[in-house]
């Protein structure tokens, strides 16, 4: 039986969500047709553009990316005490750049428009709320998406064929295997090589960031075609904690470069084998189980429904809906050991 996302993606709490949504028939309209030969890949990039725009006024804070051809995934962490700490003014002036469209409706300037706003206190206690809100930022995100793409093709109708779905990551174990499950999804589905090659990730971001900010600018080059142009470093949650922001991981960004890569050697249909011996004792720092590491990033997305995490975690999660049981618990006694380390 299907449970309202009100249910389990709770207002005004912080929480790590795993998010995806499907093209309606699963055509491949941000992606290339292989039926009518239509390329339609440059909606990828709308997707990153809205993303970081998003990522810029909602106080949520996006983890990882992947734009598939006919589908994406995108981890989002929810941030209450970010939004708390806004001004009335930030607020209406956070809100007033997400629907600039409404400060041209009376022929007020911006600043007029957004002091006006930031004097209704019920107004901006509403809106505050919905600056951290998933339903409201996945809203804008598909939303925009649709309507652009619509307009594109000058058809009318869904683009999506349902609300998007969502997983709730319940501490640092399912929140690192969902991480590593979201940036290989390209090399799962054999578009990729190499984590730097997969187009459209959070994981290709991230090492381009890196290598900007660490190596000689003549050896930073892009080894694709599609690269991302605009890596505007920042907009994505850091991996690790700095003196700035509170990261995603207990380990540093090149750890988690290897451990992505690690995986996806071990992933390609001519690697299969044991878990490298030096991978071992990072997925037990994480609390991941090795000997299961390969069927949990291969399989998370299909294997865990509402939440995914320690058996224990997933146990209080149901007891939390008034479930006796979820989907995935049998998962996640294999895929993770029994004494994780403290969450992120």
């Amino acid at each position: 039986m299907a449970l309202p996302r009100s249910k389990y993606v709770k207002e005004g709490e912080e929480g790590m969500y795993h998010c995806f949504t499907r093209c309606v028939r699963r055509a491949f309209l941000h992606g290339c047709d292989p039926v009518t030969g239509q390329d339609y890949s440059h909606r990828k990039a709308w997707l990153v553009e809205r993303l970081k725009h998003l990522a810029a006024i909602f106080a949520i804070e996006v983890c990882a990316f992947a734009i598939m051809d006919n589908h994406y995934h995108v981890i989002l962490r929810l941030r209450p005490d970010i939004v708390a700490a806004w001004s009335d003014l930030e607020v209406a002036a956070r809100w007033l750049t997400l629907f600039p469209k409404s400060c041209l409706a009376n022929g007020a300037s911006l600043e007029e428009q957004i002091r006006a706003l930031a004097n209704c206190p019920e107004r901006i206690e509403l809106l505050r709320k919905r600056l951290c809100s998933l339903s409201w930022f996945m809203g804008r995100l598909n939303e925009f998406i649709a309507r652009e793409a619509n307009k594109e093709d000058q058809v009318k109708g869904r683009f999506w064929e349902s609300r998007f779905k969502c997983q709730a990551l319940l501490d640092l174990a399912a929140i690192a295997a969902c991480l590593v499950y979201v940036d290989l999804n390209p090399i799962r589905a054999g578009l990729a090589a190499t984590p730097e090659e997969s187009d459209f990730t959070s994981i290709q971001q991230r090492i381009r960031d890196w290598q900007k900010e660490n190596l000689p600018a003549d050896s930073t080059s892009c080894g694709s075609t599609d690269c991302l142009d605009t890596p505007a470093a920042g907009w994505l949650c850091p991996i690790e904690s700095d003196s700035r922001r509170r990261g995603i991981l207990q380990m540093t960004a090149v750890e988690y470069f290897e451990l992505v890569d690690r995986s996806g050697r071990i992933m390609r249909s001519d690697k299969r084998g044991a878990i490298d011996a030096d991978l071992a004792p990072i997925l037990l720092r994480m609390g991941a189980n090795p000997e299961a590491w390969l069927d949990t990033i291969s399989r998370f997305g299909s294997k865990f429904r509402l939440a995914a995490g320690m058996p224990c975690n997933m146990r209080n999660f149901a007891h939390q809906l008034g479930r006796r049981w979820l989907t995935g618990v049998a998962m996640a006694r294999s895929a993770f050991v029994a004494s994780p380390p403290q969450s992120a």
